[in-house]
């Protein structure tokens, strides 16, 4: 399945306009300005992790101005949950080449947005039907310790146990009686 965002931004006085306008021209969407200093960029999702990357960068510098706006399939809808769903979508595609999120706290607001987003999957995994393995720990507890649960008394039959302390040691600390 693939969705169609599309981030307005523009005109601002920031100081950082113009990176912005340079990662909205070589980002994954589809650039073009609509007035002088106002600039559309729509970014076609599906399975292309660039696209999400993209998407995800350019609203990282824009999303906090007056003058940004996020649709998605014609509505408008929150550019923190547009970011957030594209690094997202970005990790899981990059890593595993599908969503693969664990729903067991529930479902996010930025599932909403994205494409990947598999509802039936998610209400399983909060239903509890897809749960993950347990981790499986090893311990290995060492031969002296055994013997010691065992009562054996633990000595090196070679180690030297002097009758006193030596003198190097010094005498006892001073709250020591």
């Amino acid at each position: 399945m693939e969705r169609q965002l599309t981030v307005e931004f523009g005109p601002s006085r920031s100081k950082r306009f113009e990176k912005a306008v340079v990662e909205a021209q070589s980002g994954g969407g589809e650039c073009s300005e609509l007035a002088p200093g106002r600039y559309r960029v729509r970014f076609l999702l599906g399975e292309d992790a660039a696209a999400y990357r993209g998407l995800a960068r350019l609203l990282e510098r824009v999303r906090h101005w007056r003058a940004t706006e996020v649709y998605a399939d014609g509505e408008t809808v929150s550019a923190f949950h547009a970011r957030e769903m594209a690094w997202c979508a970005d990790s899981q595609l990059s890593l595993f080449g599908a969503c693969r999120f664990f729903f067991s706290y529930g479902v996010f607001p930025r599932c909403s947005l994205c494409p990947l987003f598999d509802a039936e999957r998610a209400i399983r995994d909060v239903l509890g039907e897809n749960l993950h393995p347990g981790a499986v720990l090893g311990i290995e507890i060492s031969q002296k310790i055994q013997a010691l649960l065992r009562g054996e008394p633990n000595l090196d039959p070679d180690l030297e146990v002097p009758d006193y302390p030596p003198e190097e040691w010094g005498g006892p600390a001073d709250d020591e009686p």
